[in-house]
């Protein structure tokens, strides 16, 4: 349920600020092995500014303009995090969720996605929430994943409002009801939310919660079915036969 680790950088990345002596004038203490923007962002970065280190780190991190490296990447999310960059703290979040960069670590994970997520950011909410869900860096807790999804559902984010609406399907950290399982799942499934697309297909299917229709559950898992998904297309098939 992870985005992108650059869904939130291009607003910042309009804010870097370098102050100080331009790129040119401290060419030396540049490492030979950045270049473009890279260069300019490790002198903003060197000089304390946090937008400048999370762009850095992205370098970093994808090879661009600079070699791919996860430790530097990590370095200079860490440092940008612990100035309270939010951005850096939700990206921390991620790496350590996933493991693709650093060592799988759910305890860390947790730790800043939460230093993110009390910041207001929704998608560190949602990432909060699966860790309570979850019980992974955090001991499973449904009532506590429930209001961090509702965070961020509140907000219009997707993937809050989906993970909200699997909360009412299932009776997981509130009374079960499938009919506010539907209208979170519709939600999230206006903004291309391939899961809830699929979610919702299913209730009209069922006739769980909503009043049971083929041609409503078709065409939302028609949705989902267009953007890939193998369980939408085999229950399509079923109900188009």
């Amino acid at each position: 349920m992870k985005k992108s680790l650059l869904s939130q950088l291009a607003a910042c990345l309009a804010l870097v600020m370098l102050v100080g002596a331009s790129a040119e004038a401290q060419t030396g203490k540049i490492p030979s092995t950045l270049s473009g923007k890279a260069r300019e962002y490790y002198v903003g970065a060197q000089q304390g500014d946090e937008f400048s280190m999370v762009a850095l780190a992205v370098c970093y991190q994808n090879g661009d303009c600079a070699p791919q490296d996860c430790d530097m990447a990590r370095d200079w999310y860490q440092r940008a995090a612990e100035k309270g960059n939010v951005i850096a703290q939700y990206n921390l979040g991620v790496i350590y969720d996933e493991g693709t960069c650093v060592p799988r670590d759910y305890n860390l994970a947790a730790l800043w996605y939460e230093r993110a997520a009390l910041q207001g950011d929704a998608l560190a909410q949602c990432g909060i929430g699966s860790c309570f869900f979850n019980g992974e860096g955090r001991k499973q807790d449904y009532k506590r994943a429930f209001s961090w999804y509702e965070k961020a559902a509140l907000q219009g984010n997707a993937v809050g409002q989906r993970c909200l609406g699997i909360c009412y399907d299932e009776g997981k950290g509130v009374k079960k009801n499938q009919k506010k399982a539907a209208e979170w799942y519709l939600k999230a499934a206006e903004q291309g939310d391939i899961d809830a697309q699929y979610n919702l297909g299913v209730l009209y299917y069922d006739g769980k919660g909503v009043k049971k229709s083929k041609s409503k559950a078709a065409e939302w898992l028609g949705k989902a079915a267009a953007q890939g998904d193998a369980d939408a297309v085999e229950l399509l098939q079923k109900i188009t036969k």
